[in-house]
């Protein structure tokens, strides 16, 4: 699959895509500004500037790619409060509004199980497109009825360099093409996985792309692209 037949479409500067009526994001770790406060870092919250962002996606319906929260422990009433109210928002701007559970988001059923139009769910399949977190491996209803797997949980970034030696780095999508067994070939649809950038700029990504390992496995496992639109 090539970028051009991608179902999804893309804003420039805009870390999400869109497909159909949906708006679709990756990781956006609520309160992780308390992690970065325990490092020695002051820093605001930034919860009401990241709803802000999602609403201006201008989309009726959403899908979250997992880690809505940056804590791995139980949730806290403090917490419990901004991330109740962080979706109490959501559910009343968006009519229906998708959550792939990550692996932070312990506890979270506690508080979406109380807005209607929350959904929180392992994965999900829509027409030829499969949603999920990335951090376990697919359902075989998964693998056979969706073509393109999006997901977060990488969070992709990839340094540059420029004529004068100084680095950079930029979040960035990851397309990845996958290859089965040829005893599952016949049964398998997915072809392609896109790993999404965080939502949150705040967040940062890895440079795993520039790493030798990535590049290896993907002599392993087929063609690796990157999109260099950097956001």
């Amino acid at each position: 699959m090539e970028l051009e037949d991608f179902p999804l479409r893309f804003k420039k500067g805009v870390p999400a895509a869109f497909f159909e009526d949906y708006s679709i994001m990756g990781d956006i770790h609520l309160g992780f500004e308390k992690e970065m406060e325990e490092s020695g870092y002051n820093v605001w919250d930034k919860t009401e500037e990241i709803l802000g962002n999602i609403l201006k996606l201008g989309t009726k319906k959403l899908i979250m790619l997992g880690d809505l929260r940056a804590g791995f422990s139980e949730i806290f009433p403090d917490e419990g409060g901004i991330l109740f109210r962080f979706l109490s928002n959501l559910s009343r701007n968006f009519d229906e509004v998708i959550i792939t559970k990550g692996n932070h988001d312990g506890g979270l059923s506690k508080l979406t199980s109380r807005l209607n139009n929350i959904t929180l769910c392992t994965e999900f399949v829509h027409g030829s497109v499969g949603f999920m977190h990335g951090h376990t491996l697919p359902s075989k209803e998964f693998v056979e009825s969706a073509r393109l797997a999006c997901f977060g949980h990488l969070h992709p970034s990839i340094i540059l360099r420029d004529s004068n030696g100084a680095s950079y780095r930029n979040d960035c999508w990851l397309l990845i093409d996958f290859k089965f067994p040829k005893k599952l070939s016949s049964k398998v649809k997915l072809s392609n996985g896109l790993a999404f950038p965080t939502f949150n700029r705040y967040v940062g990504g890895s440079d795993a792309i520039n790493k030798k390992g990535i590049m290896k496995y993907a002599k392993v496992t087929g063609r690796l692209t990157l999109n260099l639109t950097m956001l």
